[in-house]
């Protein structure tokens, strides 16, 4: 009998990092849109409101280029692989 669902992949250091770091970017934007807006309704002061902004907005930054350059490393190592196979060349020996 064959199983319905397909089995998940293992999850792979880099690729635990990129999600967390994308979780990171996504709390980081959200930070600093909520900061905004409490600015704009005045909850807080404008300054505080934009400093308090501007650091979520690093947050948001550095997850973003941290978990794009993750998963993205994960991607090149696949279609690496791939072409290493359909060309019939051998694979580097793994280092880890």
């Amino acid at each position: 009998m064959t199983a319905a669902v397909a089995p998940r992949k293992p999850l792979t250091r880099t690729r635990l990092i990129g999600f967390i770091a994308m979780g990171f970017c996504a709390v980081g934007y959200a930070g600093f849109a909520l900061a905004l807006g409490a600015g704009k309704l005045e909850y807080l002061p404008m300054t505080q409101a934009a400093i308090i902004a501007a650091v979520a907005a690093v947050i948001g930054e550095i997850g973003l280029w941290v978990g794009a350059g993750c998963l993205g490393l994960t991607l090149f190592k696949k279609r690496k692989a791939l072409f290493d196979r359909v060309m019939g060349r051998k694979p580097a020996p793994s280092e880890v």
